[in-house]
């Protein structure tokens, strides 16, 4: 089995094929706003490089948020304009849940996780979990927190991880108490594609129609106010 995962959910965008006999192959770019322009590239690079074709995918997983609403509609819509064509299933992974099994894969144990994500105008985006042997469990689903509420939370927390793409101003703001890394180290499509093999295994298929991003806030458009004098 092989799954395509993809992953555009933050300035990351990531592409990997990953087969459950072990192998993997994997191509990202950081960069913000080049989403629309690198990810089909990377897709075909990737295609080329495991010597194989979009055909032989068992599968397609995508990170679906929360993160950019830019970056998590250029990559479901990929995904699903792949499995249309292709008539492949589509996975669809919480991209919490994603850096949360990457935290997981790379040995880390922590009885208290914590991903947080500037959500704009001070809020953010967070969700606990508790990892063991590898395993992850996710003991409080993603809601939008205030910034207020948030320091209140990682105040209460000590010595939990946090993993926040605002590393320096969180890390201020909470103190020496909690050990802070930057979330892009762990925003990997090969993980989503692992998470995506579990997804296909468990038969955790989703609906091409009815799949949304996870924007768990409206989309706000700030526009330039211009006054006019006569």
């Amino acid at each position: 089995m092989t799954v395509l995962g993809l992953e555009t959910s933050t300035a990351v965008c990531g592409v990997a094929v990953v087969s459950d006999e072990g192998w993997s192959v994997e191509r990202a770019v950081i960069e913000e706003h080049i989403h629309s322009e690198k990810l089909l590239t990377l897709v075909n690079d990737v295609i080329r490089e495991a010597t194989m074709t979009l055909e032989d995918l068992s599968a397609i997983a995508v990170s679906v948020g929360p993160g950019s609403f830019t970056g998590l509609r250029i990559g479901l819509s990929s995904a699903k304009g792949l499995c249309y064509a292709l008539e492949k299933p589509l996975l669809a992974v919480p991209t919490f849940d994603a850096i949360a099994a990457d935290v997981a894969m790379r040995g880390v144990s922590s009885s208290q996780l914590v991903i947080a994500v500037d959500a704009k105008r001070n809020d953010y985006y967070v969700a606990t979990y508790s990892i063991r042997e590898g395993l992850t469990q996710n003991d409080e689903e993603v809601s939008v927190f205030s910034e207020e509420e948030l320091v209140r939370k990682l105040r209460s927390m000590p010595g939990a991880l946090l993993i926040t793409d605002r590393t320096k101003h969180l890390s201020q703001a909470v103190g020496s108490s909690l050990t802070v890394q930057p979330m892009l180290d762990y925003c990997h499509a090969s993980t989503v594609a692992t998470v995506g093999i579990k997804k296909f295994l468990a038969k955790e298929f989703s609906d091409l129609a009815s799949t949304e991003p996870m924007y768990l806030k409206d989309f706000v458009v700030l526009t330039k106010q211009t006054s006019f004098h006569t």
